[in-house]
């Protein structure tokens, strides 16, 4: 279930890569990201993590809004001039961290054989979605506070969105295809809606605290999307 940055939430099955790219702004933020990898030196590749690692502390310490390039530098131990060898502005850096944070969720080992039912690998993606949700809330909470207040993460946020839904309206193709769903589902509603309805869950339970064991969580969201979809062979 992984092949590379620019991803959003996995979806089920194993469906084709949606037909638009991301935005400008990430796709070039993608592009550099992989030409740093090719092209840094190690010590080079090492002060441009760390550059992600202190942004990422100083965003949950401090949120989007507040946080300063100054104090990325600070919590990296590295020069503000060091800054603007690897990222551009602040706006970049956070976007490096969102496709890290989507990267990790295709990274996580799968329990499931190929040939699982669909039921299953529709649960084992919610499974393996909430834990990286559940793990990174605190960055999750600031992903929000940015898309709210600023015009830039909120293109960023809405260009993973846009992935998102491409890549489960195409999963509910290939289930419509091989006669798992009914095939008057409005797959595009149906995506949009029911992956907000999963995320904005995790966000409630994840963040904000509200209490639910994680496996129930798990097994109620899967349940929702099974019925919603109506998913299953056709009789």
């Amino acid at each position: 279930m992984t092949d590379g940055p620019g991803r959003s939430r996995p979806v089920p099955g194993d469906p084709s890569p949606p037909a638009t790219g991301p935005s400008a702004s990430l796709r070039s933020t993608i592009e550099k990201a992989a030409e740093s990898e090719r092209t840094l030196t190690r010590q080079g590749r090492r002060t441009r993590n760390q550059l992600i690692v202190g942004a990422r502390k100083v965003f949950e310490e401090k949120g989007y809004h507040h946080t300063r390039i100054a104090d990325i530098t600070a919590a990296a131990d590295t020069a503000i001039g060091s800054f603007y060898t690897y990222f551009e502005s602040k706006e970049e850096i956070f976007r490096i961290l969102l496709i890290e944070l989507e990267n990790e969720v295709y990274e996580e080992p799968t329990r499931l054989p190929r040939d699982a039912a669909p039921q299953e690998r529709l649960r084992e993606t919610n499974r393996l979605y909430f834990q990286s949700f559940r793990r990174n809330a605190a960055l999750w909470a600031v992903i929000e506070e940015a898309a709210m207040n600023n015009d830039e993460a909120r293109e960023v946020l809405s260009g993973r969105h846009h992935q998102s839904r491409a890549r489960t309206e195409a999963a509910l193709r290939a289930w419509q295809q091989a006669d798992l769903i009914p095939a008057d589902i409005d797959v595009a509603f149906f995506a949009t809606a029911l992956g907000a309805m999963t995320e904005r869950c995790a966000f409630l339970w994840f963040v904000l605290g509200e209490p639910i064991d994680f496996d129930e969580a798990v097994d109620r969201i899967t349940e929702i999307w099974v019925h919603a979809l109506r998913l299953g062979p056709r009789t």
